[in-house]
């Protein structure tokens, strides 16, 4: 792959206007969100690389139907290029992130933790083979709500299912009995929210909402917030950093002790400790490509096997289900490829 001395925002409207943001050192000062200013434009040309990207983003058959998003490549220094098709969405655009939620939550976990202290109920929760099921689909989103209000049977009516422990079960109830059990007490919003909690071990300034009270689907953010997580997890800032691969159990459709999985893409699928592993299938030989956590609105957060890159495709499209995160990762993974090949994808 080509190596570009320079980052990049390219519009799907204007194809010519360049808007160019610096990368900084890897130093924390360069993990903050970038700012999205107007520093002028540019005539210059674009890459092969480039124009490959642009070209899927906008006609590919898997992005095509997106409506407007943000795609963002970069490294440990910053990002290297990124793509806003269309209107409306913006690297500094806050939406809800759904299941994008819990990679983070995992991250803090950890974090507060150490590893190494983690106790064999505590990676079950976060792997989610605890048994710990949410009951209902009411929202967390009442002013004044806490962790544990979210919990009870007003809102997620959380249970444990005896027969579900040690089986993958991909359901919010395994990170809110682990919130409950740490931060019971915190609200979304306010003196001591869960978001306080949050950035305190994880180094962001991520957004306070009342529905943070769900940490398994609750938080909001924008492509810029969520990058400075992502810069420091391949920064190996993190606890989580080192431990990406561990703890990680079959989360695939027909896998192992798998009772339910939103996963539809063909082949195989782990899950880690609060986010998904992705692979492939290469030789008859299943190998991990890379790390993400999709959420169900379209927000993808996705890093590489290496930690070398992350990427980040931001939209939001409140239809339910979990569809609109697996479209996102299609679309991104595609936009990457052309990048990495500097040949448009279909």
């Amino acid at each position: 792959m080509k190596q570009h001395g320079r980052t990049t925002f390219i519009s799907a409207c204007a194809l010519l206007a360049l808007d160019l943001i610096g990368c900084g050192t890897a130093g924390d000062a360069a993990l903050e969100p970038i700012e999205e200013s107007s520093l002028g434009t540019s005539q210059a040309a674009l890459t092969v690389y480039e124009q490959a990207a642009l070209d899927t983003a906008n006609t590919s058959a898997s992005c095509a139907p997106l409506g407007n998003f943000y795609w963002e490549l970069g490294n440990a220094a910053g990002a290297l290029y990124a793509i806003p098709r269309g209107s409306g969405v913006s690297a500094t655009t806050v939406m809800p992130i759904a299941s994008a939620s819990k990679w983070l939550y995992a991250g803090a976990y950890v974090q507060s933790k150490g590893y190494a202290n983690l106790t064999a109920d505590e990676k079950k929760r976060l792997n989610f083979t605890s048994g710990y099921i949410d009951e209902s689909t009411t929202l967390c989103g009442d002013a004044g709500t806490t962790v544990s209000d979210c919990y009870g049977p007003a809102y997620k009516d959380v249970s444990y299912r005896s027969l579900q422990n040690g089986r993958f079960f991909y359901n919010g109830g395994h990170m809110q009995k682990l919130a409950l059990d740490d931060i019971g007490a915190r609200k979304g919003t306010g003196v001591a929210s869960v978001m306080d909690w949050i950035n305190a071990r994880l180094g962001t300034t991520l957004p306070e909402s009342d529905s943070d009270v769900a940490p398994a689907g609750g938080f909001s953010a924008s492509a810029a917030y969520y990058r400075v997580f992502l810069m420091k997890l391949i920064n190996n800032q993190y606890e989580l950093s080192s431990k990406l691969n561990v703890d990680s159990v079959p989360a695939w459709e027909g896998g192992t002790n798998v009772s339910y999985t939103p996963w539809t893409a063909a082949g195989q699928a782990y899950y880690g400790l609060g986010h998904w592993i992705e692979g492939e299938t290469v030789s008859g030989v299943w190998t991990v490509t890379g790390h993400s956590s999709a959420g169900a609105f379209g927000f993808y957060p996705w890093v590489n096997a290496a930690r070398t890159r992350y990427m980040l495709l931001a939209r939001s499209r409140q239809l339910g289900g979990d569809a609109e995160g697996e479209k996102s990762r299609v679309c991104a993974q595609a936009i990457r490829k052309a990048y990495e090949l500097g040949v448009p994808q279909p």
